[in-house]
């Protein structure tokens, strides 16, 4: 440990090669007048605007949730309740949980079911919702 800070105070504490430019006035511009203190503030304030833009990032990236596939169990359930569903008339109100591609996230959707759409592989709802069955993770009859 007393190696590494010995290199380090070698290296960045000798400031004998910078002696002769260290009490010299910084460089002013003849083509151009200095900036007043309020424009200079005014020209880096749209990177103080983007503070929070990393913590609203951050809060996005914990809700969002890489697809887990349903295992057989979970999958075996989804067909046997679909089953059930299928020979319900009228079609119950579901409250389905599924992975929304769209988005990232799981949700939970509630509405009356309309169709089960075996050839595109979706639950149609009355209210246009469609959801992809290979999506589900749970359904609930309401």
């Amino acid at each position: 440990m007393e190696n590494k800070e010995q290199i380090e105070e070698a290296l960045f504490s000798d400031t004998s090669s910078y002696r002769d430019i260290m009490n010299c006035s910084r460089p002013q511009s003849s083509a151009h007048l200095p900036m007043p203190r309020e424009d200079r503030a005014a020209q880096f304030a749209p990177f103080a605007a983007l503070t929070g833009y990393h913590k609203l990032l951050n809060e996005i990236a914990d809700k969002y949730q890489h697809k887990n596939y349903p295992s057989v169990d979970i999958a075996y359930r989804v067909q046997v309740q679909l089953a059930k569903i299928r020979h319900q008339k009228p079609f119950p109100i579901l409250k389905v949980e599924y992975f929304n591609g769209q988005t990232g996230f799981y949700e939970e959707y509630t509405g009356k079911l309309k169709q089960i759409n075996h050839h595109t592989h979706k639950l149609l709802f009355e209210d246009g919702r469609a959801i992809v069955i290979q999506n589900i993770r749970k359904i609930q009859q309401k």
